[in-house]
């Protein structure tokens, strides 16, 4: 329902043929990154009480895994928007949005577990669900953002 919210406070670059067509493919690539680093996350803290210690150290290497990630796809699904539509600020939108919510997403999906365990709540079970919804939320919303300053 969040993403039906976003989507339609953004109307104006949401609707835009350049921009509709990608955000399957924009919020996915946010999800799956977003995933796999809850699973990291619950790897890690399996048998361990979270620490910030722990958590300061997992974050700052899934930043860098997940803009590593963003900047690859985000790159890959420019030069491919761009070679179908011909236009730099569509293929800098994309690379920017895919780049950006990847890397953001990689944070939403380790983040998650350790707070569900922070707050002694079961991590197993509500971790994937909250981080995907979270991620969707967190990638439209710099895809729209980028998309209405961009284009």
């Amino acid at each position: 329902m969040l993403a039906a919210f976003i989507a339609d406070a953004y109307d104006d670059v949401a609707t835009l043929a350049v921009v509709a067509p990608f955000i399957a493919l924009v919020t996915a690539l946010a999800e799956s990154v977003s995933i796999q680093s809850v699973s990291l996350a619950l790897q890690a803290l399996h048998g361990q009480h979270p620490t910030w210690a722990i958590f300061s150290r997992k974050a700052a290497f899934e930043v860098i895994v997940g803009a590593l990630l963003g900047i690859s796809c985000g790159f890959s699904v420019g030069v491919i928007a761009f070679l179908w539509k011909g236009s730099w600020a569509v293929s800098a939108s994309l690379f920017l949005g895919i780049a950006v919510g990847v890397t953001a997403s990689a944070l939403v999906g380790l983040s998650i577990p350790f707070v569900l365990r922070l707050i002694r709540r079961d991590p197993q079970l509500a971790s994937g669900p909250i981080a995907l919804a979270l991620s969707d939320v967190v990638t439209l919303l710099f895809y729209f953002n980028l998309g209405r300053w961009i284009l």
